[in-house]
């Protein structure tokens, strides 16, 4: 058996350990419950389908090293696919490595979830890109409303809102202004603004994030309640932290820091990085010469981390 017959051999070897590592890296995250760490919800089966096309192809280069080990006419350091493998043991080393870090770092460093470190070196936006004030304002339409008089007290006031009368679909209409670009966040708001407690989901945090910045004078006084971890930076007062979470579109490579900033007269029994769902009126406050909305907390539980901390957008949002 001579040299290139070996070398080959080894070639395939660790190309058949390379791809088998990273496959059983992606088995080992899906059994321990950690995958969704790393890639986002709906990419998921993908990355599991691509551990099933890892073993196939780490089989077949492991299967041709021992085609070349038994093949003693093979004399050509060559793979039959139009390039030749590295000449050199520094440059197989070298190339090799180049996937083998990230591996070994896989499989060395402990799992654990972005937090507030992170969320500082991307920086957390608190302050909304843009505005939508109503196209009106209601309390002129009550000054120009006509006095009551004996007749008309003897009538049903056309000017009770009940739900789903043409006055509430009006004033919906002045609270929530809308154009080609925000009809969506419109609609979702007149959905919003009609619940006594506005709940922040996992599924639509993002939007609905955006709607309570985009439209932020209908929801002034509103109950709102949302989960996240706590964030604070030195611009912020004792009695303020960020209540954030990290929102991945493929994977936490992506991954962008969403926050609502909030004030709590106990902020300090509070750690960074802590896991807590707050309730409390939604208010506006100047952050950085910027006004921004803020919750004035009523409420806070400490709670575990969540089984798949991060978010994703919502793909059907708007297409209900």
């Amino acid at each position: 058996m001579n040299r290139n017959t070996t070398a080959m051999t080894l070639h395939y070897l660790a190309r058949a350990l390379l791809l088998a590592g990273f496959a059983f890296f992606i088995v080992h995250l899906v059994r321990t419950g950690n995958l969704n760490l790393y890639i986002a919800s709906r990419m998921q089966f993908i990355v599991k389908l691509s551990a099933l096309g890892l073993y196939a192809v780490a089989a077949q280069q492991f299967y041709a090293a021992i085609r070349t080990w038994m093949d003693k006419k093979s004399d050509e350091l060559s793979c039959d696919c139009n390039h030749e493998m590295p000449s050199t043991w520094g440059k197989s080393l070298l190339l090799y490595g180049w996937f083998a870090l990230p591996l070994i770092l896989g499989y060395a460093v402990p799992d654990g979830l972005l937090s507030s470190s992170m969320a500082s070196a991307k920086g957390v936006q608190f302050a909304p890109q843009q505005i939508v004030k109503p196209s009106a304002d209601l309390s002129a339409q009550e000054d120009t409303a006509p006095e009551d008089t004996p007749e008309a007290a003897s009538e049903p006031s056309s000017s009770t809102a009940v739900p789903g009368d043409s006055n509430e679909d009006a004033a919906l209409d002045i609270l929530f202004p809308t154009d080609e670009f925000t009809e969506s966040y419109a609609k979702f708001g007149k959905m919003l603004v009609q619940q006594d407690l506005i709940k922040v989901t996992d599924k639509q945090f993002i939007e609905t994030l955006t709607t309570l910045d985009l439209y932020r004078t209908a929801f002034i006084g509103k109950t709102i309640q949302l989960s996240g971890f706590v964030y604070r930076e030195e611009a912020m007062g004792k009695q303020q932290f960020g209540v954030s979470r990290f929102a991945i579109s493929c994977c936490s490579a992506d991954a962008s820091p969403y926050g609502v900033m909030a004030n709590f007269g106990r902020a300090s029994t509070l750690a960074n990085d802590e896991w807590v769902t707050v309730t409390g009126k939604l208010e506006t406050t100047q952050y950085n010469d910027i006004e921004i909305i803020q919750i004035n907390v009523t409420k806070v539980v400490k709670i575990a981390p969540p089984e798949d901390p991060y978010v994703s957008p919502d793909l059907d949002f708007g297409l209900e």
